[in-house]
């Protein structure tokens, strides 16, 4: 970091992050495919009502991840070898402690959390047994999002996108094992995921204790600090709020189409839930490539170098989101093709839900990378004020909307929602611009 030139840096990090996590995304993707053509809506609708509490795991893997990452990365940075190891250490302590207190809460409250949307029973059933295999396996499934950022911040980005990989490429041939050819339908679902998951674990668990890592364990790296281990998730917070702010988004909006929909209106909303992740996914992707060097160059105190980064990280994310946005409006067919068949009412519903709810897809990459940024400056309580002002402005848009319109204000009401956020987003990102700028030209 030190010798190489920035864009090089930022290249080097994000191309193996975005990959990893649009890797991640093929996880939810692939399930979605193979369960819309096994299974048809019925099988769509139960994956996504499952999906709000699936999310508050992959929201918790996501604190603790870049949470880790963060930490570890300034004290990298400060030369601090020493922290940056015990940091590691209380990484651990929190994926065991939380996946065990998360798993038994969705074991034991899985039926609860589907009636709370209105699933009918066989669509209830159905997210049950997904549900179920989830949450006796959480602590792996919060290793499988937090251990590849341990890994890109121990300087082997590339090696935690192959972990990654290896795992999308093992759940995509056991799905068509335990869906298609087995019919196990969601719970194999679940089985293929975990199973995949725990191959990348396995290779980013060796990488972590090998010669290979820049910052050596020492012998009492595994030790509870419990200060520290606050101060890991206190800087993860936000990102975690993101998720959870994602979780409370759908569940909402599984409520809402059941009541002005039903089933059908579900399943669609569960197929341009999966171009929305693919986006959201890539701009995560893209501020896990900008985080470490944000961090590092924020304890060197560089801030021409942060500027560069952030600057290059807001072009990637906002060209492709502009892109992205542009096709669903022109050609929506061609996503909801990837996961329906034979079913013309519901490729109807999904094609319309596409233009109604993606039209200012962008915008979401905007307010995730800036949130992002703060929180890479050590900025936690402006990252999540972002994070918390998303779920808060959103809520009139979801319950004024649908009053007024009906089914069509259930569909709007997000992106409407973030046009508004984005606007006050914009002042927090360049107000900080701003200020790195006046320093870096007080430095010469």
């Amino acid at each position: 970091m030190k010798s190489g030139s920035v864009s090089r840096m930022f290249w080097r990090y994000t191309i193996p992050s975005v990959t990893a996590m649009l890797v991640s995304a093929a996880y939810q993707i692939v399930d979605g495919i193979f369960i819309g053509h096994a299974m048809g809506g019925e099988g769509l609708a139960a994956i996504n009502m499952s999906w709000p509490w699936i999310g508050v795991l992959l929201a918790i893997g996501m604190m603790i991840g870049i949470g880790t990452g963060v930490q570890c990365g300034i004290a990298q940075g400060e030369g601090d070898l020493l922290r940056a190891s015990r940091i590691m250490g209380q990484g651990f302590w929190a994926l065991m402690l939380l996946g065990l207190v998360s798993g038994l809460l969705l074991v034991n409250f899985s039926t609860f959390f589907l009636v709370l949307q209105g699933a009918e029973e066989g669509v209830g059933s159905l997210g049950r047994d997904y549900l179920r295999v989830m949450g006796f396996a959480a602590p792996l499934v919060l290793a499988s999002i937090a251990i590849p950022f341990w890994v890109r911040n121990l300087g082997a980005p590339g090696f935690a996108t192959l972990c990654m990989a290896t795992g999308a490429v093992a759940n995509i041939i056991l799905d068509y094992l335990f869906i298609m050819h087995l019919g196990w339908e969601l719970k194999g679902a679940a089985v293929a995921t975990v199973l995949a998951e725990s191959f990348s674990i396995a290779m980013g668990l060796f990488f972590i204790f090998s010669t290979r890592n820049r910052v050596p364990l020492n012998q009492g790296f595994l030790k509870l600090r419990p200060f520290l281990l606050g101060r890991v998730l206190a800087t993860g917070f936000s990102s975690m709020l993101m998720y959870i702010y994602i979780s409370f988004v759908v569940l909402l909006h599984n409520l809402l189409f059941m009541a002005y929909g039903g089933t059908l209106q579900v399943a669609a909303f569960t197929v341009v839930g999966y171009v929305l992740t693919l986006y959201y996914m890539f701009a995560e992707g893209v501020s896990g490539g900008m985080q470490p060097l944000v961090s590092y160059y924020k304890g060197e105190e560089n801030p021409r170098n942060i500027r560069q980064v952030t600057g290059l990280a807001m072009a990637v994310v906002l060209g492709t989101g502009v892109l992205m946005t542009s096709t669903v409006m022109l050609v929506p067919g061609l996503a909801v093709w990837f996961f329906v068949s034979g079913d013309p009412e519901l490729s109807a519903a999904a094609s319309l839900g596409m233009r109604l709810h993606l039209f200012a897809l962008f915008l979401d990459g905007f307010i995730v990378l800036t949130a992002s940024f703060l929180q890479s400056m050590g900025m936690a309580r402006k990252a999540t004020m972002i994070t918390l002002g998303n779920m808060f402005i959103q809520l009139p848009f979801l319950f004024i909307l649908p009053k007024i319109i009906g089914l069509q204000g259930v569909w709007i009401a997000l992106p409407l929602s973030n046009v508004v956020l984005a606007s006050i987003v914009s002042v927090f990102f360049f107000r900080e611009m701003k200020k790195l700028k006046r320093k870096g030209e007080r430095e010469g």
